[in-house]
């Protein structure tokens, strides 16, 4: 996916999950969301993320390449386990959330993911789409309606609450 339809699908999935669980939809927890959606492609220089990196994005294309280390489910739970215990948070939670929906996402693409790298590098998928093709845009479209629908449904107010309390 491209790095704006990473960060929609992954509100999308972040408001479902707000909205179904007793995760706070704050401004906290979409920072989080969006960062975490964009950490994973920081094994691709050309990336959003891999641009703005200060040559990190390189190193680590060398060392696993890309959609290698940085797109497992093992090497996700050690983080997160690792940032959980440091800093539970809504920024945190997002953080989590958005690194795993990045994951969930990118398991959706032909080129597929190795979930359990170091294990395995066979790469698991159930090719929906082709990045920047037409299944992608139609799937971001759908999340877009989904996350306005979520929004409207009260999680837009709490988000504007906990922008306003910062203040």
């Amino acid at each position: 996916m491209r790095y704006s339809s990473h960060v929609i699908a992954t509100l999308c999935l972040g408001a479902a999950a707000a909205a179904h669980t007793t995760l706070p939809f704050t401004a906290a927890y979409t920072a989080g969301l969006v960062i975490g959606s964009l950490l994973p492609d920081i094994d691709e220089p050309s990336s959003y993320v891999g641009r703005r990196s200060f040559g990190v994005a390189g190193k680590v294309k060398e060392a696993f390449g890309h959609r290698g280390m940085t797109h497992s489910l093992i090497v996700w739970g050690v983080l997160a386990a690792l940032v959980w215990r440091d800093s539970a948070s809504p920024f945190t939670a997002g953080l989590v959330l958005g690194y795993l929906f990045h994951i969930v996402e990118d398991f959706f693409s032909v080129q597929g993911v190795p979930l359990f790298w170091p294990f395995s590098s066979k790469r698991w998928k159930v090719p929906l789409y082709r990045t920047g093709k037409g299944m992608e845009k139609a799937l971001v479209g759908i999340a877009w309606i989904a996350f306005v629908y979520f929004g409207v449904n009260g999680l837009f107010h709490e988000w504007w609450r906990s922008w306003l309390s910062m203040w």
